[in-house]
């Protein structure tokens, strides 16, 4: 989709109703769900963050959004691909104000130029014991990134011809210090392989762009 297309589309973007827990399970490991089924009580105990779908124009004026893969390090999400974002911290007046902070902090984006447009379904991680606040937002210029090394290894385009491609949408093995699993969905975005928690937010913004694309 032209970036144009979806600037023009935004308004009805905003009035489809959020599939939610439909579109995450599409891409949930099997134990994950069989973890949400058994606990029913993270709300209380879990920490916040929130990730941003930042939406601009790439150099062919395709729609697309930006992914970034984090170092290999101690932490539990090491090496992984994922959305930019973070933990909300105290001075964060909102969810919505952690995720447009996070983008300018890791990815060099000015956040006064991020314009919000809709939330999406919350998610919880247990291994990290976060409920994620999913917002799409669009960044009206070209962006230049300059990425926080300390957090980000690199950052790379996915068009949304790219997610709405269903022969990306593959099965993976994934074997880590919180899991041991085969057959997980997944998305492969020129061989970046995309999972988790991740993959599920995508699935439903997949869902609306399905509802929107034309």
């Amino acid at each position: 989709m032209k970036f144009f297309l979806f600037q023009n589309s935004i308004s009805k973007l905003k009035e489809i109703s959020l599939p939610g827990t439909e579109a995450h399970i599409e891409m949930s490991s099997f134990e994950r769900l069989k973890f949400l089924n058994t606990h029913n009580n993270y709300e209380a105990i879990a920490l916040k963050a929130s990730v941003l779908i930042c939406i601009y124009k790439n150099k062919e004026g395709d729609a697309c959004f930006a992914l970034m893969e984090r170092p290999v390090n101690k932490g539990i999400h090491s090496g992984q691909m994922c959305l930019p974002g973070g933990k909300k911290e105290s001075f964060d007046d909102s969810n919505w104000k952690t995720s447009i902070r996070e983008t300018e902090e890791e990815l060099g984006l000015e956040r006064t130029k991020m314009h919000f447009i809709m939330s999406l379904s919350s998610i919880y991680i247990p291994p990290s014991n976060f409920i994620v606040y999913p917002f799409i937002a669009i960044y009206n210029k070209s962006p230049t990134f300059k990425i926080d090394k300390n957090e980000v290894e690199k950052v790379f385009d996915v068009t949304f011809e790219s997610l709405l491609n269903d022969s990306l949408q593959i099965k993976i093995d994934i074997s880590n210090n919180y899991m041991n699993e085969i057959e997980v969905p997944a998305y492969n975005f020129n061989n970046n392989i995309v999972w988790g928690a991740t993959a599920m937010i995508l699935s439903e913004f997949k869902f609306l762009l399905k509802a929107i694309h034309f």
